[in-house]
């Protein structure tokens, strides 16, 4: 979970403070729920740094949220489990210390503004310094950054659950911000999929990929990139799963997703 590479440490603070993008609202707003034709949903930090979801059992990161939040399998390549600890939720102990044994902290304690940022992030075998999906709600971003368990590097991911059958336009952008030139790093890869949501809290590999997009930063690709997918049929309940992948390395992979919208086209 350290942020070694080789022989060389990457100064993780000092790349997180080129990050701050001053000037944007202290508190986004969160999301709206609609279904209908023409409204845009998009994605907020407010979204990720509340605990309690937008769903009727007021728990947050459920199957009735809107928005979920998700992190990969080590052994099981495209297979995800939920992301089970809202950071909003956290004692003041375990803030500034972590877990003993299951979370390094200070929790959020790399990121540009950890005063200010929640997210959800999991409750074992966690960086909770970074891994995790956040919301910075001084400067109303969204950023993810992938995890390593042992020696696989995996993906996070956050998914929109689908309100009614229709057809939809999905599009987006997404921005490495640690974007360091090394052998070992290989920028980051976002998809964007469809997956039939499941009882629990596990989201099964792709039903349909969209999208391949990247690699993205870390000198082998361009710093930030877009995606838009017009027109795709989807039915209720299904989820769109945007992907943020490490890309086979992890180390300094804090990616901003810039936007994340779905409109109802009819």
């Amino acid at each position: 979970m350290q942020l070694r590479i080789g022989s060389v440490i990457v100064s993780v603070v000092a790349a997180m403070s080129l990050l701050v993008n001053p000037g944007l609202a202290e508190d986004s707003a969160k999301t709206k729920k609609s279904s209908s034709v023409g409204e845009v949903v998009e994605l907020t930090a407010a979204d990720v740094a509340d605990p309690k979801g937008d769903g009727p059992d007021g728990r947050g990161n459920t199957n009735d949220d809107t928005w979920q939040f998700w992190f990969e399998l080590g052994q099981g390549a495209g297979v995800y489990h939920r992301l089970g600890l809202a950071t909003a939720t956290m004692s003041d102990r375990h803030r500034k210390k972590g877990i003993p044994g299951k979370v390094d902290g200070p929790i959020g304690g790399l990121l540009p503004n950890p005063k200010k940022t929640e997210g959800w992030i999991f409750g074992s075998d966690w960086n909770g310094r970074f891994e995790g999906v956040w919301g910075d709600k001084k400067t109303g971003q969204v950023l993810m950054h992938p995890f390593v368990e042992k020696v696989a590097h995996c993906a996070v991911a956050i998914t929109y659950r689908v309100p009614a059958d229709g057809s939809y336009d999905i599009s987006g952008k997404f921005t490495d911000l640690q974007v360091v030139k090394y052998r070992k790093h290989t920028g980051v890869l976002c998809f964007v999929e469809v997956v039939k949501q499941q009882a629990g809290g596990r989201s099964q590999k792709a039903d349909r990929v969209l999208g391949k997009n990247g690699p993205v930063g870390d000198k082998i690709g361009p710093d930030t990139a877009k995606f838009a997918y017009k027109n795709i049929g989807l039915k209720k309940g299904e989820l769109i799963r945007l992907v943020i992948d490490p890309n086979k390395w992890w180390g300094t992979d804090l990616t901003r997703i810039d936007f994340f919208k779905i409109k109802r086209i009819e």
